[in-house]
């Protein structure tokens, strides 16, 4: 009796799923002409049970990047609903919201990126069958600063080398006795 007692509370748990992995063709990235990225990504239709999604990309540059994901359902705990258990962006673990609500949004600023090297985003959830969720992020690379930024500074170290030359200079005399 125990024995079915038993294997009847394995078979009312929902089976974990085998991570699955996906790359840049899994993602929508839009590039521009000063070297920031930004990107959509996501999945839909997602089974019932616990899932484990990892996203893996490479980038030209150095730099820093902020992103969030976001769920969404019309019942709490019905078919629809997804539950992140953990989210992570190179380690960085996202924060948030996780959890037990319809609505569900964790979020990362300034995670290192490493050039040429693996980069990845780690999602961990709970689906109720048929959930889904959605992420974006923008990538900023590091270095040389923009021409803009050049010329302010170039303005600004002009501008106050002007007022150190313009400054009066006065003399102080000391009376003796």
């Amino acid at each position: 009796m125990a024995a079915a007692l038993g294997s009847a509370a394995l078979l009312s748990v929902p089976s974990a799923q085998a991570a699955t992995i996906f790359g840049p063709s899994a993602m929508d990235i839009s590039a521009a002409a000063d070297g920031s990225i930004s990107v959509n990504f996501g999945q839909s239709g997602i089974v019932g049970g616990a899932f484990t999604h990892i996203y893996e990309f490479a980038l030209p540059q150095n730099g820093l990047a902020s992103g969030s994901i976001t769920t969404s359902a019309v019942t709490l705990a019905g078919v629809g609903d997804l539950d992140l258990t953990s989210v992570f962006f190179n380690g960085t673990q996202l924060t948030g919201f996780f959890g037990g609500g319809l609505n569900e949004v964790v979020f990362a600023n300034a995670v290192p990126i490493l050039a040429g090297a693996t980069n990845q985003i780690t999602i961990n959830g709970i689906s109720r069958g048929n959930g889904s969720y959605g992420g974006q992020g923008v990538f900023i690379p590091s270095g040389v600063p923009e021409p803009a930024a050049w010329g302010m500074m170039i303005g600004g170290f002009a501008l106050a080398g002007m007022a150190m030359r313009r400054a009066r200079r006065t003399r102080v005399a000391y009376a003796t006795a």
